[in-house]
C-alpha cells in the first residue's frame, strides 16, 4: 500500500512520491494507484477542467483506495490534526463528472466536487453503469454549479447492479428547483449537519425516473432547508424503498409524495419532525398512508410517556380487499407458549365498519422446531366468503364516533416478539388505530 501525494500547485515531476512532486489531477492519481493506496489531496488543490472527468478507482473490497484532503505545511504523512475540507475538483461547462470502475472501492474525504457552470446541464453520475462498486463521500460537497433544469446528481443507473453509495457529514448543492438527486442504487446518507450547502434548493430533493430499483436510508440528516418534497418519484420508478430515520425537516415539507403505482415506491419514516418530538412516524404507499395523531387518540392507549398517540390511517382510492394498505408492525413480546392468546387492537371511525374493510394480521412462532412465521388474520375467512361488522368497544377516544376493537386469537409455541400489521382495504378512508397491543 502506497501513499501518493495531490496538489495541483505543485511544480516538480508530478510523480506523486511527496508533496513537491505530486500529481497534479485526481484522475493521474487514481491511474497511477493500487488496491489499498492513500492519496493524500492538498488542502488548496484546486482542479478544474473544461472536458468531462472519469475518475476510475483500482480500490476492492478487501483493500479499498482513500483519497484524503490534508494541509500539506502539516505532518508527513499526515495526521488527524492535518484533516482539511477544501480541497476543489471541478468540471465546467455541459461536461459531466463520473466515479465509477469495476469494483473501484473508494473513500472520498474533504473534497468539493462541482459540475457545470452558467445554464449548461451537466450531471454528477455515481456508480450509473457498475457492478459491485462501493463509495463513501465523508466531510464532502456534491455540488450541481448549474442553473440548467435537466442538471441532476446520479446515483446508480439502469445497468447498476450490487452498487452502495454512503455519505457521511457531506452536503449537496444545487443550482435550480428542477434538479434533484436521482436514486437507482443502494444509497445511504448519515451524520449530516446540514444537508443542503446553500444555493437553490429543489422541490424535490430525491426521485427516481429510470427504470432501477434502489433503496436510500437516510439517518442523522438535517433536512430542515427543504420545504418541498424530500421523497419523489414518477410513473417509471421501479422497486425504490425510501426510509428516513432520526431526522429534522422543516413543518412545510411533504416527506414524500403519493407513489404513482403499486411497485414503484413507499417511504417509511420515523422520528422525522421540526421541533422537538420523537415520536412523529409514518409510511406513504399507493394504497395509503400513516401519520401520528395526537388529538383523537384512546384514553389509556399508546404514548410516548408525555403525548398519548393514535395512527391516522388515510387509505386512497386504490386500496382494495386484495391490494389493502398495510400499515408498519406493532410489536410486542411475547413469553407464553403452548396455550391460547388473544392480541387486540383498537380503532375508531366514522362509522362501523366491515371485517373486509379493515382487520389485523397477526405474525407470531406458531412451531417449536423452527423461527417460521404463522399468521392470523381477522378478514373474511376466505375470498368467497361473507363481511360481516367488526366488534364495537367502548373504549374512550377525543374524537370520531364509532369506537371497534380488532381481536386475533392464536396459539405461539415460543417465545419471541408478536407483530401486529393493520390492513385497510375501504378506499378513501379514514381510521384511527391505537398502536398498542394488548394480550390477553
Amino acid at each position: 500500500m502506497t501513499l501518493r501525494y495531490l496538489r495541483s500547485g505543485a511544480a516538480g515531476a508530478a510523480t506523486g512520491v511527496d508533496w513537491a512532486n505530486a500529481y497534479l489531477t485526481l484522475a493521474a492519481a487514481l491511474t497511477a494507484s493500487a488496491a489499498g493506496d492513500t492519496i493524500y489531496v492538498s488542502e488548496d488543490h484546486a482542479e478544474t477542467q473544461a472536458s468531462g472527468m472519469t475518475l476510475t478507482s483500482p480500490g476492492t473490497a478487501a483493500s479499498p483506495v482513500r483519497v484524503i484532503c490534508v494541509n500539506h505545511s502539516g505532518t508527513v504523512p499526515p495526521v488527524s490534526a492535518d484533516l482539511r475540507t477544501t480541497a476543489t475538483v471541478s468540471v465546467t461547462g455541459s461536461t459531466v463528472i463520473t466515479f465509477g470502475g469495476v469494483s473501484s472501492d473508494t473513500e472520498y474525504e474533504g473534497i468539493t466536487f462541482s459540475a457545470g457552470s452558467s445554464n449548461l446541464a451537466t450531471r454528477i453520475d455515481i456508480a450509473t453503469n457498475n457492478i459491485s462498486v462501493s463509495l463513501k463521500f465523508k466531510n464532502c460537497l456534491l455540488k450541481l454549479n448549474s442553473t440548467s433544469t435537466g442538471s441532476i446528481i446520479n446515483v446508480g443507473g439502469t445497468s447498476t447492479r450490487g452498487c452502495f453509495i454512503a455519505l457521511e457529514n457531506t452536503q449537496l448543492q444545487f443550482g435550480s428547483t428542477a434538479q434533484s438527486v436521482v436514486i437507482a442504487a443502494a444509497f445511504v446518507w448519515r451524520d449530516t449537519a446540514s444537508a443542503l450547502a446553500g444555493g437553490t434548493f429543489p422541490t424535490t430533493l430525491f426521485t427516481n425516473v429510470s427504470n432501477g430499483g434502489g433503496e436510500a436510508d437516510v439517518a442523522g440528516v438535517d433536512l430542515s432547508a427543504i420545504t418541498g418534497t424530500i421523497f419523489g418519484g414518477g410513473a417509471n420508478s421501479a422497486a425504490l424503498r425510501y426510509i428516513m430515520r432520526d431526522c429534522k425537516v422543516n413543518a412545510s415539507a411533504t416527506i414524500g409524495a403519493a407513489p404513482t403505482a403499486r411497485g414503484t415506491y413507499k417511504v417509511d419514516y420515523i422520528r422525522a419532525d421540526s421541533g422537538g418530538t420523537n415520536y412523529k412516524q409514518g409510511r406513504i404507499t399507493y394504497d395509503g398512508s400513516t401519520k401520528e395523531e395526537t388529538t383523537i387518540v384512546r384514553t389509556g392507549g399508546a404514548t410516548d410517556g408525555t403525548t398519548p398517540l393514535a395512527w391516522k390511517i388515510v387509505t386512497t382510492a386504490n386500496a382494495s380487499r386484495h391490494f389493502p394498505y398495510e400499515t408498519l408492525p406493532i410489536a410486542i413480546w411475547n413469553d407464553t407458549t403452548g396455550s391460547s392468546i388473544t392480541a387486540t387492537i383498537e380503532g375508531i371511525a366514522a362509522s362501523l365498519p366491515n371485517n373486509d374493510e379493515i382487520w389485523i394480521e397477526v405474525e407470531y412462532l406458531g412451531s417449536s422446531s423452527s423461527p417460521k412465521s404463522s399468521f392470523v388474520r381477522t378478514c373474511p375467512a376466505d375470498t368467497l366468503a361473507a363481511a360481516a361488522a367488526v366488534t364495537t368497544s367502548s373504549s374512550s377516544w377525543g374524537g370520531s364516533t364509532s369506537a371497534f376493537k380488532l381481536a386475533a386469537t392464536f396459539t405461539p409455541q415460543q417465545k419471541g416478539w408478536i407483530l401486529v400489521r393493520v390492513c385497510a382495504a375501504k378506499a378513501s378512508a379514514t381510521f384511527y388505530i391505537d398502536p398498542k397491543i394488548t394480550l390477553t
